[in-house]
């Protein structure tokens, strides 16, 4: 059992390097194969400076009173599901597509939009918490949220109305 648990660590010690087994014959490509089962070829580069926060999607949901509710979509009760939520809500950092980051928006907004039926309104903000280097930090720089997109949304049937009062086709 020791000799198994000092393989793996060995395993895990050539991840951390971002050693790649496959070039050592048959016994690296053994090797590597484990450590992909495992996780041991992740290279735990969980606090490394090149990983990124996730962003963040609030709402401001605004009903025909003009009350605002905050909410988001995670629920809080399994990280997994919300840890997943957020990743979706990280494809706005990867499209440049105005108009796919607009449908993204709309559909995010939908999900929140259908916890309140007679809302009038909602407001998407994503925002990216923007944790400062040590180097930074000790320069007096502080952890901040920073806006990355925001755009106001109105229900369909919100706006068929709208249109059918103004005489307009919806």
């Amino acid at each position: 059992m020791t000799l198994a648990a000092a393989a793996h660590l060995g395993c895990v010690l050539l991840g951390a390097l971002h050693v790649d087994p496959q070039r050592a014959g048959r016994l690296g490509r053994v090797i590597a194969y484990h450590s992909a089962l495992s996780g041991a070829d992740s290279g735990y580069n969980f606090f490394a400076p090149s990983v990124g926060a996730l962003p963040w999607a609030r709402f401001q949901v605004t009903d025909a009173r003009g009350r605002v509710n905050a909410d988001v979509l995670e629920s809080r009760a399994n990280h997994e599901a919300d840890l997943r939520v957020r990743s979706l809500v990280s494809l706005f950092l990867m499209e440049e597509d105005e108009s796919l980051r607009r449908a993204l928006a709309a559909s995010l907004a939908g999900k929140v939009l259908a916890r309140y039926p007679g809302a009038a309104s909602v407001v998407v903000r994503l925002e990216i918490f923007d944790l400062p280097s040590m180097e930074e930090s000790r320069d007096g720089k502080r952890p901040a949220w920073n806006l990355i997109y925001r755009a106001k949304l109105v229900p369909l049937a919100r706006l068929a109305a709208g249109s059918q009062e103004e005489g307009g086709a919806p």
